[in-house]
């Protein structure tokens, strides 16, 4: 159970309301109480960064340095999301170990708002462009998956999940990409929707050939497999919250979790790195998936079901998104397009990939030694 106490009086939210909106988050008397909640002796707080709803302090204490994080959610989300963290650490994922309060809870909230607080770990950054960093980190995402397995959520907590929801979120991110087509025919001088009305059919036609392709069983199958196993993936794997230590990928705190797939994960990562190339780089591909399939061996069904995530076109949806909505303020028109150009040049060379999927996957397999789950498949 998650604890909850109101602590502040109106003054105090009303002056904790100011103190968020100048960057400082909490007051130190807040912070304070939040920390007695915890056995451990403080010895000092400093405010490490506040930004995305998310603020992070280290916490100096007798017993090491700590990290606490307070989220803008309500107390059970956050339970959810701790209470996986805690099922990770115990299935033995390298992950910074997560601190429960005195009473025995997993987090403290307080109407909008909620924390926890795990060890800081420290390592060398994790990044897109090392080949043996990229190994690792789809080892880990393997590991990952494994760990996630017969996870049954706390009482009470609120829980996120997309399993079998993929053919109501393709149906929509097509229904704004065709307003979005609409809308850029309107603007016929603007170079961003220029370049965009000459690729947009072209995505269209391959988002509806993935929602077409979402009706095979194999994707029906892998939701009722991913059920009966209880297993959940992050939502937005990033490098950001990985370090390496000793060659060995460790994590330094769970930002979120759902029930879905492991191929979210996959094509999350793959995009991701694949947008940093600023091209689809076919060996890297395979060389990631193979890493991934020695931990975590897919079928041929499963993968199937990833290349027709793959396939859809999330990553010029996100970027036409971004621009009719003026959701990048501070990105100027120039960004904007070469954003549009990078994509452009991904989901192009990416054609290729997905146009080899037998002969890849059978290379996946024969690198990892070819490990498979379930009944022998067919080349």
């Amino acid at each position: 159970m998650e604890e909850r106490q109101e602590w502040e009086t109106d003054s105090e939210q009303e002056e904790d309301s100011k103190a968020k909106k100048k960057g400082s988050s909490l007051t130190k008397g807040y912070l304070n109480k939040v920390l007695s909640y915890y056995p451990f002796e403080v010895k000092d707080i400093r405010l490490l960064s506040s930004r995305s709803g998310r603020t992070t302090w280290e916490v100096q204490t007798a017993q090491g340095t700590k990290i606490l994080k307070q989220a803008e959610m309500k107390a059970n989300r956050m339970l959810f999301i701790a209470d996986a963290h805690l099922h990770l650490q115990k299935n033995g994922l390298p992950i910074a170990p997560l601190y429960r309060t005195k009473n025995g809870g997993y987090c403290i909230g307080t109407k909008e708002t909620a924390f926890v607080m795990y060890d800081k770990v420290t390592g060398n950054e994790t990044i897109y462009y090392n080949k043996d960093q990229l190994s690792r980190a789809l080892d880990f995402a393997g590991k990952f998956h494994v760990a996630s397995k017969g996870f049954d959520a706390a009482e009470g907590a609120k829980t996120r999940g997309r399993l079998g929801k993929w053919h109501k979120l393709y149906r929509w991110k097509l229904q704004e990409l065709e307003g979005n087509k609409q809308i850029a025919l309107s603007f016929p001088n603007d170079p961003f929707s220029i370049m965009f009305l000459e690729h947009v059919d072209k995505m269209l036609e391959r988002g509806r050939k993935a929602l077409e392709d979402l009706n095979r069983p194999e994707y029906d199958q892998w939701v009722k497999q991913t059920i009966d196993e209880k297993s959940f993936c992050q939502q937005d794997f990033t490098f950001a919250r990985l370090v390496d230590i000793n060659q060995q990928t460790f994590m330094r705190e769970l930002h979120s979790i759902t029930y879905d797939l492991p191929a979210r994960d996959l094509r999350i990562i793959l995009n991701k790195v694949m947008k940093k190339m600023s091209v689809w780089d076919q060996d890297l591909a395979i060389h990631m998936l193979c890493s991934y399939d020695r931990v975590n061996p897919l079928t041929k069904d499963q993968y199937r079901v990833l290349w027709t995530d793959l396939a859809f076109p999330h990553l010029f949806c996100s970027v036409a998104h971004k621009y009719y909505l003026g959701q990048k303020r501070s990105w100027s028109d120039e960004k904007y397009i070469w954003a549009l150009q990078n994509i452009i040049g991904v989901e192009e060379s990416k054609d290729a990939f997905l146009k080899k999927f037998s002969d890849i996957v059978r290379e996946i397999k024969n690198n990892n030694g070819g490990k498979s789950r379930g009944k022998k498949e067919k080349g």
